[in-house]
């Protein structure tokens, strides 16, 4: 009789140790599952972190700091990109004032070393419109031919627009209002009154020392 017990009380407890085993195995899965999805968002996270560090050490090696040196004369120079502004308003202004006390103050003396002399301040096609001024207006005429000298007055200039070109050069226009004086040893012609818009750009110091160019040279009569 007592092994019969022990049959019945193994058969009772056979469904409850096979609900038990499967709890178990749920409860494995279950962890399992929760372990991969950590993991997954672990790696995830990683990768995320990793394309952000990849995607800004990209964009420093495109874009590294300005620090380049050039040397000059004896000198170190910093070379900054042209497409930022750098100089000051009144700097660029000066670098203008003085460009046209330089370009329009000569001799029939020494006119061509003169107008060589301040080539430096300009562009290719800048020294060009410089020369067509001259000539135009007739005062290298007068210069020349009539061996007069030619002497300048002018005002402050005025910003007319300024910021970056097509190209990403930065630029500015300024406006000066200008006398010009031609005297000879025995004659005087009345004073010329123009409005000079001098169109100045940066440049590479290696080339021009200033960092600046005028790039074209326009006058009007001044009304």
């Amino acid at each position: 009789m007592k092994k019969n017990s022990d049959l019945g009380d193994n058969k009772d407890n056979a469904p409850y140790k096979a609900a038990l085993e499967l709890h178990h195995q749920n409860q494995l899965g279950a962890q399992f599952a929760r372990t991969t999805l950590t993991l997954c968002l672990t790696t995830s996270l990683c990768l995320i972190v990793s394309l952000l560090l990849n995607g800004y050490l990209g964009w420093t090696v495109a874009h590294p700091p300005v620090k380049y040196f050039a040397t000059q004369e004896g000198r170190v120079i910093p070379l900054i990109p042209t497409h930022q502004p750098v100089l000051t308003v009144s700097q660029v202004s000066d670098f203008g004032a003085h460009t046209i006390r330089e370009a329009f103050t000569m001799d029939f003396v020494h006119f061509k070393e003169q107008m060589s002399r301040v080539s430096a301040y300009f562009s290719e096609e800048g020294f060009k419109s410089y020369y067509q001024a001259l000539t135009q207006s007739n005062v290298l005429a007068a210069v020349r031919d009539k061996k007069m000298n030619l002497a300048v007055m002018l005002a402050p200039g005025v910003v007319r627009q300024k910021g970056p070109l097509s190209n990403g050069v930065y630029a500015w226009e300024i406006q000066y209002p200008v006398t010009l004086k031609l005297s000879g040893q025995t004659l005087s012609l009345p004073e010329q009154r123009f409005i000079f818009s001098l169109f100045l750009q940066r440049a590479d110091v290696r080339e021009k020392p200033n960092g600046l160019e005028v790039t074209q040279l326009v006058t009007f009569d001044a009304k």
